[in-house]
């Protein structure tokens, strides 16, 4: 499932290397990921506070999942119809609670979830992991 292909070095860049050589678009994908998961997670739980750092933690995912929307919306993207459908609807709830917690309200771990959640389907291991607080 290449989500990203013509957009991946966009979203390395926006989450910075990862230390790895880039290997295929997955597993490019996976590592943007785990990289947005993991900055994430120290602003998990129930005391979420908009901090300047969480704000801008924040921003680096809307952006990942702007170019997420925009690979998706590709002539060349190769998912199906129905796949596609469910991941602008992400990417849509994505922004949503976003600005939420830009607000004042919500929890960060929603988003977790749901980063792990595609993290794990990109890793063909859908549902295997859930709950903000497991390890991606």
């Amino acid at each position: 499932m290449a989500l990203m292909t013509a957009h991946a070095f966009n979203a390395q860049s926006v989450y910075g290397t990862t230390g790895r050589a880039i290997g295929s678009d997955r597993d490019v994908e996976v590592q943007v990921f785990q990289t947005a998961i993991s900055k994430l997670r120290p602003y998990s739980g129930p005391d979420f506070k908009l901090t300047s750092e969480a704000a801008e933690v924040l921003s680096e995912n809307l952006k990942l999942w702007d170019i997420l929307t925009v690979d998706l919306v590709h002539p060349d993207n190769k998912l199906g119809t129905e796949l596609v459908t469910q991941l602008r609807g992400l990417a849509r709830f994505v922004r949503f609670h976003t600005h939420g917690l830009y607000a004042g309200t919500g929890t960060v771990d929603v988003l977790l979830d749901i980063n792990i959640a595609v993290m794990q389907g990109l890793l063909g291991r859908p549902g295997e992991s859930s709950g903000a607080s497991q390890a991606a």
